[in-house]
């Protein structure tokens, strides 16, 4: 099959014009079409006219000379290849119109048919192909122009010589004030280790220019705001394989460096107060350790608890007591050292390291810092609180050489605080250990004596003053130890209300008395009350109603016949919860009295408020009522205040005839103590009833 090619000849020798004619008519697989034009104006007008695949064009016309003349054919069929036709003292003409984009130069006279042929042929093909790598290229400038990645090239000696329009945009540089200017310093910082992985990069590149490189480093940009960026480098080499610099694709990876930070920081990290947690707090105990252990110093570990957290959880809500942990964290910053690690490890517990100590009481400042900063209250939803925390105190080497040795030790010494009154420190000693231990175990087997059985519920009477009859029986836990023999509540309720086993002790008591009053109403005895007692934790439980009335419903007894008692501290914590909690339990129609009255600070405005049937003298008035003219003006006056508010009157503690005899002629109302009986099981009782 043959092909046509259109040929248009420039040239004004009409004989050499002949010639090519003759030429290309040799020709065996091309057809040539050919016009010939003997003036330039005749030849761009043929450009204009129709279209051209080749021209040849002599450099030499009698209306254009030299190269202006290559130019004008240029100007007029840019995409068409060009020929030169030149004379033998003419080669440096045409070899600088190759330079200018001539595809090619023939010297008149030297050239036969195959020449010419194989010269026009080519002149096509590689006019073909540099426009399509200069269409690829274009292609390529306008990709990498509006693509969205940053893009740039530097030199080998890291001047930046390409910046693509999203680079611009990204880092806020226009392309003159980037280009030409060295990568270090512009868009990656000299001093950090950014500017240090950057070098070790291009080195490697260099070494090892077939390889793309990965990295992520921290960039900044023109108004000094730092940026993540993931990078991928590959080095570019010229015709001759020389490397001449890198090519580098970026990626903004901001968010997911933030992210990555923010999944770090809570995992090292208490997500409620930002301190140290735990894992970070012994990964930095560990390191401390180390160092103490090299240079032959001392470090303490500080664990403190704060005393009574739980009731303001239970009293105010969690939001309150994660306000109060929050401004405890804060306030602890102004106590320790920049050295000092605090950490919070969980609930109301926290752990302080101080580390390079010279002596065991240097402790002391910092702690007592902590002692007095606590002095001051903590102000949380319009509330002040007067909050105390327990502190114990541990020193390397002396009192353990690993990291869960001394937090296990500074632990025990905090719980020995605890267990002397709360708001103080120690330093740990190993008698202290022995007592956690003790306590240890003790907690321990509660927990097991609650859930298979041990405690047992001794009454103690209420007798009314007038008819000597018990009118009541006041139910109190004891716990039947296996090897300590019978417990009395001050011997476990504290580790019980610190446990938090008092809520389940609690209801198991109230189901045990009200369970029992039911026995006794069924087998005969003349009915009576049964008063059990709720600790402040029981109290405050939002569903206290909804337990208390399931009881009643389970032992199929009377809300009537049941009292709760709450001491008179308890009752005033919180009056906005008090009146409501009192209110939903007196409407089902259960007594309620209030315990260890005289000992608290209630408001008579308040007193007056509270759905409250008795009042119980604490017995500390009681006990000194026959020497003490103040504990009798006390009891006189709260006897009569009681009945003024229509309440009755039991006095606790009543030990001795005198005590008894002052209290009827006072008319009190009922009376409860060791000279009528002390509480006794469920059989003994029975007996008294009889």
């Amino acid at each position: 099959m043959y092909k046509t090619i259109n040929v248009l000849l420039i040239e004004d020798n009409s004989a050499y014009a002949r010639l090519i004619r003759e030429l290309l008519a040799e020709s065996r697989g091309t057809i040539f079409v050919l016009e010939h034009s003997l003036r330039l104006s005749d030849g761009l007008l043929h450009l204009g006219d129709r279209r051209h695949d080749v021209v040849l064009l002599d450099l030499g016309l009698p209306d254009s000379q030299g190269l202006d003349t290559l130019l004008r054919v240029q100007e007029k069929a840019p995409g068409v290849p060009i020929i030169v036709l030149t004379g033998l003292d003419d080669e440096e003409l045409a070899f600088k119109a190759i330079r200018m984009d001539a595809q090619d130069y023939i010297v008149k006279g030297q050239a036969d048919s195959d020449l010419l042929v194989r010269a026009i042929l080519y002149a096509i093909e590689r006019k073909r192909t540099k426009e399509a790598l200069r269409a690829s290229e274009e292609k390529y400038r306008e990709l990498v122009e509006h693509a969205n990645s940053i893009i740039l090239k530097v030199d080998t000696m890291g001047t930046i010589t390409f910046f693509n329009e999203f680079a611009q945009a990204f880092f806020g540089f226009a392309e003159s004030e980037i280009v030409g200017r060295n990568i270090l310093g512009t868009i990656v910082p000299y001093r950090d280790s950014s500017g240090k992985d950057l070098t070790l990069m291009m080195n490697d590149i260099l070494r090892d220019p077939d390889r793309y490189l990965k990295n992520e480093n921290e960039n900044i940009r023109k108004d000094g705001t730092r940026v993540w960026v993931a990078w991928t480098n590959k080095a570019m080499r010229d015709s001759e394989g020389r490397i001449t610099g890198i090519l580098a694709v970026g990626q903004d990876i901001s968010e997911r460096r933030k992210m990555e930070e923010i999944i770090r920081q809570q995992a090292s990290h208490d997500a409620l107060t930002g301190l140290p947690n735990r894992r970070m707090f012994t990964d930095r105990l560990t390191f401390a350790l180390n160092q103490a252990h090299r240079y032959h110093k001392q470090i303490a570990v500080v664990f403190m608890d704060l005393d009574h957290f739980k009731n303001i959880n239970d009293s105010f809500g969690h939001d309150a007591g994660d306000q109060l942990l929050k401004d405890v964290a804060e306030r602890l910053g102004y106590c320790v050292r920049e050295t000092d690690t605090m950490a919070r490890i969980g609930g109301d517990e926290f752990n302080i390291l101080l580390p390079d100590i010279h002596h065991a009481e240097d402790t002391t400042i910092i702690v007592e810092k902590i002692m007095a900063a606590f002095q001051r209250p903590f102000s949380i939803q319009g509330h002040d609180f007067h909050i105390t925390a327990s502190m114990g105190i541990s020193i390397y080497p002396d009192d353990g050489k690993f990291a869960d040795t001394l937090l296990k030790n500074a632990d025990a010494a905090m719980y020995h605080v605890k267990e002397q009154g709360r708001n103080n420190y120690k330093f740990y000693n190993p008698a202290i250990n022995t007592r956690t231990i003790e306590r240890m175990i003790l907690e321990k087997n509660l927990r097991k004596t609650l859930e298979c059985g041990g405690l047992v519920v001794h009454y103690q009477p209420q007798v009314a003053t007038d008819t000597k009859q018990i009118v009541c029986a006041e139910a109190l836990v004891r716990w039947q130890h296996p090897e300590l023999g019978l417990l009395n509540p001050m011997k476990f309720i504290p580790l019980a209300e610190e446990t938090g086993l008092i809520i389940p002790i609690g209801k198991w008591v109230l189901r045990a008395a009200c369970a029992q009053n039911k026995a006794w109403q069924e087998a005969g005895y003349p009915p009576l009350c049964v008063t059990v007692n709720l600790s402040a934790r029981q109290f405050q439980q939002s569903n206290l109603a909804e337990m208390v009335a399931q009881v009643l419903h389970e032992t199929n007894l009377d809300a009537e016949w049941l009292e709760l008692e709450i001491t008179e501290s308890t009752a005033m914590q919180d009056i906005g919860h008090t009146i409501p909690n009192l209110s939903r339990l007196t409407e089902m129609g259960i007594r309620f009295a209030i315990d260890d009255f005289g000992t608290g600070c209630t408001s008579l405005s308040y007193l007056k408020s509270l759905p409250i049937r008795k009042l119980k003298i604490d017995r500390s008035f009681i006990s000194g009522l026959t020497t003490d003219p103040d504990d009798q003006a006390i009891v006189t006056a709260v006897i009569a205040l009681a009945h003024n508010l229509r309440l009755k009157v039991v006095a606790e503690g009543v030990e001795t005839e005198d005590q008894l005899l002052f209290l009827r002629s006072s008319r009190c109302d009922e009376v409860q103590g060791y000279l009528l009986s002390e509480p006794v099981p469920v059989e003994e009782f029975e007996k008294l009833m009889t």
